[in-house]
C-alpha cells in the first residue's frame, strides 16, 4: 500500500535536525512510492521557513524538490471538495481531515507522525504513523 505523506512526514524526511529524520529517511527509502500534493507542499514549505527551522525559501524549495524528485515520488492533486469532510469537532481537525479524505479517495494511507489523528475515529485505517507501524 502507498501512502500520501503528510506535513509532519515530510518535514522529519527533509531536515536532518528533526529528530525522527533518520527513522524517517530509513521509512522513506524503503517505499517502492509515495506521493505529496500541493497542500503538503506548501506546509512543508510554511514550516521549514519558519522560525523552527528557520531555512530560507531557497533552501526549503531545494530540499522539496530532492524529496518529490526521488524514486517512486509521485504528485497527487488536490481535486476533493471541502464538503467531503466528516463532521468534525475541532477547526483544528479541517487539514487533517482532508488529507486522511484526499488518501482515501486515492486509495492510500496518510502517513503521518501525528498519533492523535491516527486515533481519529474518522482517520481509522487510513492514518498511520509509519514510524510506530514498524
Amino acid at each position: 500500500m502507498s501512502h500520501l505523506l503528510d506535513v509532519s512526514v515530510l518535514i522529519a524526511c527533509g531536515w536532518k535536525s528533526h529528530a525522527d529524520h533518520r527513522a524517517a529517511r530509513r521509512w522513506l527509502d524503503a517505499q517502492a512510492n509515495f506521493h505529496t500534493c500541493p497542500l503538503t507542499q506548501l506546509g512543508f514549505l510554511r514550516i521549514s521557513i519558519s522560525p523552527a527551522f528557520r531555512a530560507t525559501f531557497e533552501d526549503a524549495r531545494s530540499v522539496l524538490e530532492e524529496l518529490t524528485g526521488m524514486k517512486g515520488a509521485r504528485f497527487l492533486p488536490d481535486t476533493l471538495p471541502g464538503t467531503v469532510l466528516p463532521p468534525l469537532q475541532s477547526a483544528n481537525d479541517v487539514s487533517d481531515a482532508y488529507f486522511v479524505a484526499l488518501a482515501d479517495a486515492a486509495q492510500l494511507r496518510l502517513a503521518t507522525l501525528d498519533d492523535d489523528l491516527c486515533r481519529k475515529p474518522w482517520a481509522a485505517g487510513i492514518a498511520v504513523n509509519p514510524l510506530r507501524s514498524r
